[in-house]
C-alpha cells in the first residue's frame, strides 16, 4: 500500500513540478477594466448616447403599450355583451397588434445592442491598445480582469498603471 501512495506522490511531483516552473516564470496583472472604462470621460459618454438611444427606441413603444392596454381593457369590459363573431374577430385583432407590438419591441432591442456594438467598439480598441501597453511595459505575461479572478495578491493590481495608459 505504502508503495502505491509513494508511486502516486512520485508521479504527481513529475506533473506538477513543471508546471509549478511555469508559474513561477509567469507574470500577472490584475486590473478592474469595467471601473477604468465605464469611470472615463469617453465611457460616460458611452453610456448616456446608450441611454438617450434606449430613451428614443422606447418612446413610442411606451405609447403604443398603453393605447394596447387601453384597448385590450375596454374589450373585457365590453366582450360580454358582443356577439360571437365580433368578439373574436376583435380578440383576433387586438392578438395581431400585440404580436406587431412585441415584434416592434423586439427590432428596438436589437437595434439598441447594434448601437451599443458600434459605440463601444472604440472604447474596446482603446482598452486593448492600453492593455498591450501596461503589458509591454510591466513585462507582463498575462493581465487578469479582477471579474474573473475571486483572490488576489494586492501586488498584482496594475489598474491604477492602466487607467493611466488608457488616459483618464
Amino acid at each position: 500500500m505504502s508503495k502505491l501512495v509513494i508511486s502516486a506522490l512520485i508521479a504527481l511531483t513529475m506533473i506538477c513540478g513543471p508546471l509549478t516552473a511555469l508559474a513561477a516564470e509567469l507574470k500577472i496583472g490584475i486590473a478592474d477594466t469595467n471601473s477604468i472604462l465605464m469611470n472615463s470621460a469617453q465611457g460616460k459618454r458611452f453610456q448616456e448616447s446608450v441611454k438617450e438611444k434606449a430613451d428614443e427606441l422606447s418612446r413610442p413603444l411606451g405609447a403604443k403599450r398603453q393605447d394596447l392596454t387601453r384597448q385590450v381593457e375596454e374589450f373585457q369590459k365590453q366582450s360580454s355583451l358582443m356577439k360571437e363573431d365580433a368578439r373574436r374577430a376583435k380578440s383576433q385583432e387586438l392578438e395581431k397588434k400585440m404580436a406587431d407590438f412585441d415584434k416592434q419591441a423586439s427590432d428596438a432591442d436589437k437595434q439598441l445592442a447594434q448601437f451599443k456594438q458600434s459605440q463601444f467598439a472604440p472604447l474596446g480598441q482603446k482598452m486593448n491598445q492600453a492593455l498591450e501597453k501596461v503589458s509591454r511595459d510591466e513585462k507582463l505575461d498575462l493581465i487578469l480582469d479582477t471579474s474573473a479572478v475571486a483572490f488576489f495578491n494586492k501586488g498584482l493590481d496594475v489598474t491604477d498603471k492602466l487607467r493611466s495608459a488608457f488616459g483618464q
